[in-house]
């Protein structure tokens, strides 16, 4: 994955973290955009001349349901749905309200990978006394099917 990312962006520092600590001094005020860099690698990125195309096949579909999760069911949806679709779907997260936890599970993914923590693993903040606990999730790609995600997210429920 880091010659990947090298490939894309030779420039870039890669910061490995795990569930996403970092020292904030790495990663903010760091002033790292640089034209003369940019300009070095691609000597038209300020020419306004040449054509620019949009994939109308990419889209976003956010869901808000509410109802608790069942979470083995939950993993497998999630499973199935990013090694089939995986491909076609650049990112995806969620808050997740998951049937018998007061914690908060949050998920994420790029494309086929995506992981899945809680407020009791330290990943954000638990729900709080009387918060209304709705499922949210939001999938951008490519071919994406608000009904069928809908549809096949629904039979999560507990």
């Amino acid at each position: 994955m880091i010659e990947k990312i090298q490939g894309i962006n030779s420039f870039a520092e890669i910061i490995e973290t795990q569930q996403s600590k970092v020292d904030l001094k790495k990663i903010l005020n760091i002033h790292a955009f640089s034209l003369d860099r940019v300009l070095q690698v691609e000597e038209d990125f300020l020419d306004t001349g040449h054509n620019h195309e949009h994939d109308d096949s990419v889209s976003s579909v956010g869901i808000e349901k509410e109802g608790e999760l069942d979470l083995d069911k939950l993993n497998v949806w999630l499973s199935k749905l990013l090694q089939e679709r995986g491909v076609d779907i650049f990112r995806s997260k969620g808050v997740l309200n998951v049937k018998g936890s007061n914690a908060r599970y949050i998920f994420q993914g790029v494309h086929m990978l995506m992981s899945l923590a809680s407020s009791e693993d330290g990943v954000g903040r638990g729900w709080k006394e009387g918060e209304k606990r709705t499922n949210r999730l939001v999938f951008i790609g490519r071919k994406l099917n608000r009904e069928e995600l809908e549809k096949s997210f629904s039979s999560c429920l507990a």
